[in-house]
């Protein structure tokens, strides 16, 4: 049998690049007069935090919502970062 290793928290490799202040963006879907729409959010990276679910740690980005400014929190597999001049 092998030992379990802590190799850190679910979703660690995903954001390590992203940064804090990063602009980013994720899809929401929803149904809206019978057929399903995508809404695209954008927000600024406030900061990375390992929350433990499941019994194990898992990486959860928070992120200030520019739509409307609630701050949230979302798994780093749904961010995608985006350019800024």
């Amino acid at each position: 049998m092998s030992k379990l290793e802590s190799k850190g928290a679910l979703g660690d490799t995903m954001s390590y690049g992203l940064q804090l202040g990063d602009l980013v963006s994720w899809s929401e879907w929803m149904i809206v007069d019978n057929d399903i729409a995508e809404v695209v959010y954008y927000g600024t990276i406030i900061d990375k935090v390992a929350k433990i679910m499941g019994g194990r740690p898992v990486r959860v980005i928070m992120v200030a919502c520019s739509k409307t400014g609630d701050i949230i929190s979302l798994s780093p597999f749904q961010l995608r970062v985006e350019e800024t001049n």
